[in-house]
């Protein structure tokens, strides 16, 4: 018993020491969980001290819960899950220090130095490594992120849901990945938080004024589209966004002809709920041409390509408005040219993991996916709704037919 215990002592009591705690008493006599961002790890350090104490605090931080791991096994012979108790005691010891009054900084680099060490054992030791394609992915969405927001918050919680399910797909599960699994939920939940906290994500409204933003955020629930051609034939398929089609139809028929009833949806409402856009006044609305558009990509295209456009259609739009609004600084004709880079990523991102379901090499998902996107920041005169997965599905299906033995596609 006591074997065990000893080792989630050393744990906790390597982790309990916060560099940046001393350095901040020693270098400036501040409490540096008391300025800055209130935390007591390597980025408010640089920040508020400089870059040369944020090194031994940022190496220390990373360091001790693999040293806690190794003391465990290496000194006192503990088990493996020990062990890395042991190391996630190291964590607990950086959040709740005993001699602070239990209030340290989030953890999140020791644990970043857990994660690092279990993908060394996963990825080294285990002779797995990802698909040369993950990796393209993997460092296309780091860059992309950075570069559009400028924050390491708002790439982790972008880069971290797609490493996970990476790692699902490609290493065996077991306790290896369980634990690993558990560090970058804790990482997310982590960055989440510091985006509300600090408000790293705000969506300028005032450049959509009585936008339904809803919209939006729902979109993606028009994936289920793609999930269903999985289980149903074309016909069936065919036949139920149909019926959803038609009744959207009906009810932009009866606002069209009815005056009163489209001021009441746009304007009334607009008090109580938003609905619709302002735009769409005496119009078919987007949600409508939304469902036109996945009903003609499925009717002209093979069904295991047109999934592929209404992916890029969207997670394409999903990503170009959210980033576009909250980091949009460059003008691309009546878009960003940040908005647009995150409708790309997002249609590649998507397409990609979508390719583990239904087969189309990284090559082609790269073409649609730039298609989709240039069709969706060029100001023609046709809704991009339709646009984006026409004129994707369309090359796509063009490159499959006179390439079908070519071995780059």
């Amino acid at each position: 018993m006591l074997n065990n215990i000893l080792p989630l002592l050393s744990g906790y009591l390597l982790g309990s020491i916060l560099p940046a705690y001393f350095f901040g008493k020693i270098l400036k006599g501040i409490d540096i969980r008391k300025v800055g961002t209130f935390n007591a790890g390597t980025t408010n350090v640089k920040r508020e001290l400089g870059i040369l104490p944020a090194i031994p605090t940022a190496i220390y931080d990373t360091l001790k819960g693999i040293v806690s791991i190794l003391i465990a096994q290496k000194f006192f012979k503990t088990s493996i899950v020990v062990s890395y108790l042991a190391g996630f005691a190291a964590a607990l010891g950086h959040i709740f220090p005993f001699y602070l009054n239990f209030k340290g900084g989030q953890g999140a680099a020791t644990l970043t130095g857990i994660l690092l060490f279990n993908l060394y054992k996963i990825f080294i030791l285990n002779k797995t490594f990802f698909p040369f394609t993950d990796l393209i992915i993997l460092l296309i969405t780091i860059f992309t992120i950075f570069y559009i927001s400028k924050t390491q918050e708002i790439l982790s919680i972008t880069v971290l849901p797609l490493f996970a399910y990476l790692l699902l797909l490609r290493v065996k599960f077991d306790w290896l990945l369980i634990s690993t699994l558990i560090i970058i939920a804790y990482l997310l939940i982590i960055g989440i938080l510091n985006i509300i906290k600090f408000n790293l994500l705000k969506i300028d409204k005032s450049q959509l004024p009585n936008f339904p933003f809803w919209r939006t955020f729902i979109r993606p629930a028009g994936f289920s589209f793609v999930l269903l051609s999985f289980f149903v034939s074309k016909f069936i398929l065919l036949t139920l966004i149909g019926i959803v089609l038609l009744i959207f139809f009906i009810f932009d028929l009866v606002r069209i002809f009815h005056e009163e009833i489209d001021k009441f949806f746009i304007k009334d409402m607009r008090e109580i709920f938003i609905i619709l856009k302002e735009k769409e006044t005496g119009r078919v609305s987007s949600m409508t041409i939304f469902l036109l558009s996945c009903f003609l990509s499925f009717l002209i295209f093979e069904k295991n390509i047109a999934i592929y456009p209404i992916t890029f259609l969207i997670f394409g739009d999903f990503f170009a408005k959210v980033f576009g609004l909250a980091y949009g600084r460059h003008k691309l004709f009546n878009k960003t040219w940040e908005g647009t880079l995150a409708h790309f990523l997002g249609s590649l991102i998507f397409g990609y993991l979508l390719a583990n379901y239904s087969p189309l090499p990284l090559v082609l998902i790269f073409i649609g996916a730039l298609v989709g996107t240039i069709a969706e920041v060029l100001p023609f005169n046709i809704d991009d709704n339709l646009s984006v997965p026409i004129l994707s599905g369309a090359v796509i299906t063009f490159f499959l037919k006179i390439n079908r033995k070519s071995p780059f596609l």
